[in-house]
Parts: C-alpha cells; structure tokens; sequence
C-alpha cells in the first residue's frame, strides 16, 4: 500500500483528494437534508393538534377511536389540500415528455441527457480511461464531460427536469409531514383520554371532601 502511494503522480494524489472531498461534500449535503427534513416533520405534526383541538374541546370526539378515526380524516384531508399542486406540477412534466416522444417518435428519450436533456445545464465529468501496470495501480485522470449550455432541442428536458425536481421534492415534504401528523395523532391518542391514578390517593380525597364539607 505504501508503495502504491509512493508511486502515485502528482496528478493522481490531487484527483484522489478531489474525489475524497466530493465523497464528503455529499455526505453533509445528505445529512443537512436529513436535519432540514426532520425539521419540517417537527413543524408538520404540531398541525394536528389544530386539526383536532375544535373537536376535543367541544367533545365532538369524546374516546380514543373516534379520536384516531377523526384525526386520520383531517390528516388525509389536509395532505391532498398539500400535495394536489405538485401532482399537477408532475402530472405536467411526464404530459410534456410523452408530447415530445409522441412528435419526434422517440419513446427512449431521456430527458436528464447531457445531450438533448435538462443534463445540458450542468457540469458533468468523466474519467478519461484506467487500467493497471503490474503492480502498481494508475489512475485515470477526471475530465469535463459537458460544460453548462443552452440547446433548442433540449426543450422538453427543460421543462420535463424542473417539473420532477420541484413537484417531487414538494410532495416529499408533504408526505413526510402527512407521516409525522399520523405519528403524533396516535401519540395524542394515548393521552388525551388517559385516566391516571398517579399521585392519588383515596384516604386524602376522602378528608379533603369531609373538610370541604365541614367548611360549608
């Protein structure tokens, strides 16, 4: 291994590193939107609470089933009132990307190409060959695949990617609130019509009735 290191041009050690810092730079971006989700689900499930409160308060629902029952109801009831712009949104894209296949008699088109695709707007990067010597392993060397650019007969990518991006990112944040509301539902469930005798005892509510009495 040692030797292997030794032996690695300056070129090679410079695209490891540019490698390893791409590896690294993915993995806080993944938990940045772990968190960034976690967050939002938080916020979300605290919008059951106002979704049941009318009708615990006014004893609308007055047990745990019909609690559940009502509360999965408006859950639901608010998750379409949610997602039902960015299905649209989506709904749109793939309607785009079967217009363009049905006109140009493509059905194998991918509309994220680098070529004819949303892809053209992005930098892509490729390894130029690898192969090995002996031994001693080479590296193949990273260079640019496509530089951002504009390209008429890229239009349905163009449309078709931001449709998927946006509307699908969208309905990821409104199904995950619709599971972080079901979960705290079910946790309310078990609380608000809890009967606890923790910290009662008889004997004492007993003597302070007798002394309520008395006083009167």
């Amino acid at each position: 291994m040692t030797n292997i290191l030794i032996s690695l041009s300056d070129g090679d050690k410079r695209l490891i590193f540019a490698l390893l810092l791409i590896v690294i730079i993915v993995l806080v971006f993944i938990g940045l939107l772990g968190y960034l989700l976690m967050r939002i689900m938080k916020f979300q499930a605290k919008k059951i609470d106002t979704l049941v409160h009318d009708a615990v308060v006014t004893k609308v629902v007055n047990d745990k089933r019909h609690f559940i029952r009502y509360g999965r109801n408006k859950n639901w009831a608010y998750f379409f009132k949610q997602a039902y712009i960015p299905m649209i949104i989506i709904i749109v894209g793939f309607i785009v990307l079967f217009i363009h296949n049905a006109i140009y008699n493509n059905w194998g088109y991918n509309p994220f190409s680098t070529y004819d695709g949303f892809g053209t707007l992005f930098f892509t990067w490729k390894l130029s060959g690898e192969y090995t010597d002996g031994t001693i392993i080479k590296f193949a060397k990273l260079v640019v695949d496509n530089t951002p650019h504009f390209d008429a007969i890229a239009w349905c990518g163009y449309i078709f990617g931001p449709c998927i991006l946006v509307g699908g990112t969208w309905y990821l944040v409104a199904a995950s609130s619709l599971l972080a509301r079901t979960i705290l539902l079910y946790k309310r469930s078990k609380t608000v019509f809890e009967k606890s005798l923790d910290g009662y005892h008889q004997d004492e509510a007993l003597t302070n009735k007798d002394n309520t009495n008395t006083n009167n």
